[in-house]
C-alpha cells in the first residue's frame, strides 16, 4: 500500500476532522466562536493542493487495482480543487448574513470534494458507485439546506427523486456486466470484452451505465431536474452542481468509454451524436423563454452539456483533449458569472433578470465581470469559451461530423441571443434599485482573477492543452 497516492484525500479528511472537532467544541459550550468556516476552508483548499502537487508525475494502484492516480485522475483532482476554493469563497459571501447556518455546509461541501477526488481516481465500477453516491446524497442535502425555502425543498425533492432513479440504473448496469464478465474492475472488463465478452447483456449495462451517467452531465433525455434545482438551490450549490457535478460525469465518461467499454466502440459515434445534438437543441432553445437568470443558467448548462458530447463523439485524443480544454473554459467562466450571481442575488433579493436591471450603475465592477463571463460562456473571441468551442467542432470535423459542427455552430448564434438580454438588461435597462453593492476586496481579488485565467485561456491555450493532452494520453 502506497500512501503516498492517498495524500490529497488524507488531506482532505484531516481537514473534515478539524472541522468536527471545531463544531463539537463550539456547540459544548467552549469559547470557540462560530465565527465564519470560509477562511479555515480556503487555507485547507491550499493545503490539499500542495499535497496535490506533492503527487505530481506520480504513477500507481492501490486497493487491488481498484484505485489508480494517472494523468487523468491528476487533472481532475486538481480541477476539482481550485473550483472548490471558489465554490468556498462564494459560500463565505453568501452565509456571511445568516452564519449560524454555514457549518454544516462547508463540511458537506468537504465530504463531496473527497467524493470528488475518488471519483477521478476509481478504477472498479464498485468503487465508482460508492464515490458517486458520497457525492450524490452530499448535493442532495446542499440543495435542501435552506429549509425554509420552499423552492429549495422543491428542488432537493425533484432531485432526489430522479437522482435515485439514476443510481439505480447505475447499480443495475454494474449487476448486468458483472454477471456477463465476472468482474468490476475496469482494467478486467477490458480485458474479457477483448476476449469476446459481448451479447444483449453486456450492452444492456453499459447503457444501463450511460443512463446513470446522463443524469449527472444533465444529458437529454436526463435533464428534467437541472433548471428546477438551479434555481431553488442555494447559490453556491447551482455553482458547485454546474461545474463539480458535470465535470465529474465526464470524468467518469471519458474513462469508461475509451479505457474499459470496447463493446460500445462501434455505436459510440452515433449515439453519443445524437445526444449532442438534442441535449444541444434543448438547452439552448429553452434558455430563450427565461426571465430567472439561474433558471436560464440551467438550460445553459445542458446546452454546454451537448458541446461537451461533441467532443465524446469525434473521439480519439483530438476530442478527449477538446472536451478537457472546454471544461477549464466552462469551470473559469461559471464561477465567475454564479458569484456574481449570488452576490446581486444576496442584495436585491431575487434572481429574476429584473434583479440585474442597471447593475452596471449600481456597480461597474460587477456587471463587467459578468460580461465577459457571459460573453466566453457565449463563445465570442479571444475569450476562453470561443477557444474551447472551437476545438470542439473542430473535433467534430475532423472525426467527419460536419452536420454536427454546423448544428453547434448554429446554436452559438441562439446563445448569444439569451446571454446578451442579460447584458442589456445591466447596461441599458434603468435599475429598479439605486443602492452600490458593495464587494470586499478579497472577492474583488478572486474575480479578477477568474477573469484573467478567462482572457489567458484564450489567448495563451498552450499551457491549458498541454495539461489535457497529458491527462488524455493517459488513456
Amino acid at each position: 500500500m502506497n500512501l503516498s497516492l492517498f495524500l490529497p484525500e488524507l488531506t482532505a479528511v484531516g481537514v473534515i476532522l478539524i472541522f468536527l472537532v471545531r463544531e463539537a467544541l463550539r456547540k459544548n459550550g467552549s469559547d470557540v466562536a462560530q465565527g465564519s468556516y470560509s477562511l479555515p476552508a480556503l487555507c485547507g483548499t491550499v493545503l490539499v493542493f500542495l499535497a496535490l502537487l506533492c503527487t505530481a508525475g506520480t504513477h500507481g494502484a492501490a486497493f487491488g487495482n481498484t484505485f489508480i492516480l494517472d494523468p487523468l485522475a491528476f487533472f481532475f483532482k486538481i480541477f476539482f480543487t481550485l473550483s472548490a476554493f471558489v465554490i468556498l469563497a462564494m459560500s463565505g459571501e453568501f452565509f456571511r448574513n445568516r452564519p449560524e447556518k454555514s457549518a454544516e455546509f462547508f463540511l458537506i461541501l468537504w465530504c463531496t470534494l473527497i467524493g470528488l477526488f475518488f471519483l477521478a481516481s476509481a478504477n472498479d465500477l464498485l468503487l465508482l458507485f460508492v464515490a458517486l453516491e458520497v457525492v450524490t446524497l452530499s448535493f442532495y442535502i446542499l440543495t435542501a439546506y435552506l429549509k425554509h425555502d420552499l423552492l429549495s425543498i422543491e428542488a432537493s425533492v425533484k432531485y432526489l427523486i430522479l437522482g435515485s432513479l439514476a443510481s439505480a440504473f447505475t447499480v443495475y448496469g454494474i449487476s448486468m456486466l458483472y454477471v456477463a464478465t465476472g468482474t468490476t474492475s475496469l482494467s478486467g472488463l477490458n480485458q474479457a470484452f477483448a476476449a469476446g465478452a459481448t451479447g444483449p447483456l453486456v450492452l444492456g449495462g453499459i447503457l444501463f451505465i450511460l443512463s446513470g451517467l446522463g443524469f449527472k452531465v444533465a444529458s437529454v433525455p436526463f435533464q428534467l431536474w437541472t433548471p428546477d434545482v438551479y434555481e431553488g438551490a442555494p447559490t453556491p450549490t447551482v455553482a458547485f452542481l454546474a461545474v463539480g457535478s458535470k465535470a465529474a460525469g465526464f470524468a467518469i465518461l471519458i474513462r469508461l468509454i475509451f479505457s474499459a467499454f470496447l463493446p460500445l466502440e462501434p455505436h459510440r459515434v452515433m449515439l453519443f451524436s445524437v445526444l449532442a445534438a438534442m441535449t444541444l437543441c434543448y438547452g439552448n432553445l429553452g434558455a430563450l423563454l427565461q426571465t430567472n437568470v439561474k433558471r436560464l443558467f440551467g438550460y445553459s448548462s445542458i446546452g454546454h452539456a451537448g458541446y461537451l458530447l461533441i467532443g465524446l463523439a469525434a473521439g480519439k485524443a483530438e476530442g478527449i483533449t477538446a472536451t478537457l480544454y472546454y471544461l477549464i473554459a466552462f469551470a473559469l467562466s461559471n464561477l465567475a458569472a454564479f458569484f456574481v450571481i449570488s452576490i446581486v442575488g444576496e442584495s436585491s433579493g431575487g434572481h429574476q433578470l429584473d434583479h440585474f436591471k442597471g447593475l452596471a450603475r449600481r456597480s461597474p465592477f460587477l456587471a463587467g465581470v459578468f460580461f465577459i463571463s457571459l460573453l466566453s460562456l457565449a463563445g465570442v473571441p479571444p475569450l476562453a469559451g470561443f477557444f474551447g468551442k472551437f476545438l470542439i467542432l473542430l473535433a467534430a470535423v475532423r472525426g467527419s461530423l460536419g452536420w454536427l459542427a454546423l448544428l453547434g455552430l448554429i446554436f452559438v448564434a441562439v446563445s448569444l441571443y439569451f446571454y446578451l438580454s442579460i447584458v442589456r438588461a445591466m447596461y441599458i435597462d434603468a435599475p429598479a434599485r439605486t443602492e452600490k453593492i458593495p464587494v470586499a476586496l478579497s472577492v474583488k481579488l478572486l474575480l479578477t482573477a477568474l477573469v484573467a485565467g478567462i482572457i489567458v485561456a484564450g489567448l495563451w491555450q498552450a499551457p491549458f492543452l498541454h495539461w489535457a493532452q497529458v491527462a488524455a494520453s493517459s488513456l
